[in-house]
């Protein structure tokens, strides 16, 4: 199928616990709103009508229900989940997905791994109703909450020159999973610098508390 662009960070909803609070934020930003299968039918509920419905159709209720507003992109293929199929069948600057952790632990591995699989390719922040988390491909230099959890989660072993703004140093450090993870950091200052050796090629994840989902986003924003 032909790609579907926007020209503008896009909201990704998924069937899963949804922080509404989040979502209504960044809604009001006036970003498009693309729904993965039956992510459409929790948009339903809360009465959000999405912009495009991807998937394979298979567990959501009802297309016919959407206005002609509303596109559906059936892709019949089953190597992929709904999530990365909406990832692949489009192209924005950013991904706000919401509904994509939680509820089901093997949906949330899933999520987890094509955030790993697409990192290079794809702004994607996973919101959850807890936490949030999001891959950096650039040195990360971001306006955090003070004393709020900051942890990274490597997807493969990564060396950190340097870090500030943290309780505990990453300098020198090399994360790996199943060696050291560096799990339940601290925010010490409003400003969080997070060096890795090679920033393009850093396998790892931020993962923090989603309060600060309006900072990962201007953060974003200010690198489009």
């Amino acid at each position: 199928m032909q790609t579907i662009d926007f020209d503008s960070p896009v909201i990704l909803v998924g069937a899963g616990d949804i922080d509404w609070k989040g979502f209504r934020h960044v809604h009001g930003l006036g970003y498009p709103v693309i729904a993965a299968d039956s992510g459409a039918d929790i948009l339903r509920e809360a009465g959000v009508q999405p912009d495009v419905i991807i998937g394979d159709m298979d567990s959501i209720s009802d297309t016919r229900a959407w206005p002609h507003r509303t596109k559906i992109a059936k892709i019949s293929e089953q190597e992929t989940t709904d999530f990365e199929k909406a990832l692949y069948a489009t192209s924005a600057s950013l991904y706000l997905a919401f509904g994509f952790l939680g509820h089901r632990l093997d949906h949330s591995l899933a999520a987890h791994h094509c955030l790993a699989k697409y990192r290079t390719r794809k702004s994607v922040v996973l919101i959850g109703y807890v936490d949030l988390m999001f891959a950096p491909t650039v040195p990360l230099v971001i306006d955090l909450p003070r004393d709020i959890r900051f942890s990274i989660n490597p997807l493969a072993p990564v060396r950190f020159l340097n870090s500030s703004g943290l309780l505990y140093p990453l300098d020198g450090l090399t994360l790996e999973t199943g060696v050291a993870i560096g799990t339940s950091n601290t925010v010490t200052h409003t400003t969080v610098r997070v060096t890795p050796e090679n920033p393009e090629r850093a396998d790892y994840l931020v993962i923090v508390p989603n309060i600060a989902l309006r900072h990962v986003l201007d953060w974003y924003v200010a690198q489009c």
